[in-house]
């Protein structure tokens, strides 16, 4: 790891969720000084409210804004609340942070949504940062407004901001009753013989990101601090369908599958390009998806 990562605080809101976890322990195993920040404090998480009211510091590193109260299938169910509560937090953080002397301020990392704001793929190429966005749902709707927030107040108040566009990151446990991810989901069925409710025919495509290959992406992201919007994807897109199969490989285990009209909301085509984060930072992501797949059910099958 680069020193320069070394040399200054993290600070993660959200601490308490699944992926946030993931990273922070990720980002102190490489000797970053890691604070986690939730609305619940104890147990080693410190109360955002304290971070937002200014009575804990702010760092003078990178702060990584995951903090967001619901996934694509909740925010449906959520309606306006999700957008409205989401972005009065977004708005929070940005005020304590443009009221921080300028050489103070973190650098802000904005974790957003890789397929819900494109929507469904373009017929010629993968998505890039700079084509029209089309979210279809409101969780992308919700995180293109947090977007479009974030860049004004970026540019009001001089802020250093990177926005992140991340597709589906998996590899990691995650509730059991969690309505998000595919691949962890299809690995319980398999592993409980319970079947697995299938939206739609399998033939939806979706970009999935080992966890390991996304860890690395935001530890280079906080070291070179790159201005802008970028997609953090694996670049290739798979169907549902290949997922089962890969879960059934890798469990030997043949899944039972309740199949469920698809969800209007849910991008069925999903396609990035994620040549624009290679360029400034030099990642590339190293875990084909039927080696994290692997790597997946054996972990999730570990005591």
């Amino acid at each position: 790891m680069d020193e320069s990562l070394l040399a200054k605080p993290v600070m993660v809101t959200g601490g308490r969720g699944c992926l946030a976890g993931v990273l922070g322990r990720h980002l102190a195993a490489q000797g970053a000084r890691v604070t986690q920040l939730s609305r619940t404090s104890g147990d080693g998480f410190l109360d955002l409210e304290d971070f937002l009211a200014g009575r804990v510091a702010a760092p003078g590193g990178a702060l990584l804004h995951l903090a967001w109260s619901t996934v694509p299938y909740t925010a449906e169910q959520a309606g306006d609340a999700d957008q409205t509560a989401n972005l009065a937090l977004l708005d929070r953080v940005l005020a304590r942070l443009a009221a921080e002397p300028v050489g103070k301020r973190p650098h802000l990392v904005f974790f957003s949504s890789g397929g819900g704001v494109y929507g469904d793929a373009r017929p010629d190429r993968p998505h890039r940062e700079d084509d029209p966005c089309a979210p279809i749902g409101r969780h992308g709707q919700a995180k293109l407004a947090a977007e479009r927030r974030l860049a004004q107040a970026g540019a009001e108040f001089g802020l250093s901001w990177t926005i992140l566009r991340v597709s589906n990151p998996y590899g990691f446990p995650v509730p059991a009753q969690r309505a998000q991810g595919i691949i962890p989901i299809a690995i319980h069925a398999a592993r409980t013989g319970r079947p697995l409710t299938l939206w739609g025919d399998g033939t939806a495509r979706k970009d999935f990101l080992h966890h390991s290959d996304f860890c690395r992406a935001v530890g280079l992201v906080i070291q070179r601090r790159p201005a802008g919007i970028f997609n953090v994807c694996s670049g290739e897109s798979h169907s549902v369908a290949e997922i089962i199969a890969l879960v059934e490989q890798a469990t030997g285990r043949a899944l039972a599958l309740t199949r469920v009209p698809a969800q209007p909301w849910d991008v069925h085509d999903s396609r990035l390009d994620g040549a624009k984060l290679r360029a400034a930072t030099g990642w590339q992501p190293l875990v084909s998806l039927a080696e994290g797949i692997r790597r997946t059910a054996a972990d999730l099958s570990s005591p």
